[in-house]
């Protein structure tokens, strides 16, 4: 099977990222950083969207819960994988301070090829 169409990460500070290439094969697995901005922040979102661009669309927001005392500039890797059914999950995993949190998906309002869960 391969990828209907790129699969991007938008970051909160706006830089989007590539994990998917459209027509690459799946499934398929990329890793990207995070990092928090604020002394003691508790959570990090990123957005997923299907396509590259001003078309782009929305497939869902995904939410990290990061625990407690985390100081400003902590650099979280969130590995972001898609399944042969097009099912995107996500889950920020990080040994030195021993984060591991799954991905709480808000849902895009576009119909898109790529489901998160």
């Amino acid at each position: 099977m391969t990828a209907p169409a790129a699969l991007v990460a938008r970051g909160p500070d706006g830089t989007e990222q590539v994990l998917v290439r459209a027509g690459g094969g799946l499934p398929a697995a990329a890793r990207i950083v995070l990092a928090t901005s604020r002394a003691g922040q508790d959570a990090l979102e990123v957005d997923l969207l299907e396509g590259e661009g001003e078309a782009a669309r929305l497939v869902a927001r995904a939410r990290f819960t990061l625990p407690r005392g985390l100081p400003a500039n902590a650099w979280i890797p969130v590995e972001v994988s898609v399944g042969p059914d097009l099912r995107v999950r996500a889950e920020a995993r990080e040994n030195l301070r021993r984060v591991r949190a799954p991905a709480a998906f808000t849902p895009g309002a576009g119909d898109t090829a790529y489901q998160a869960g």
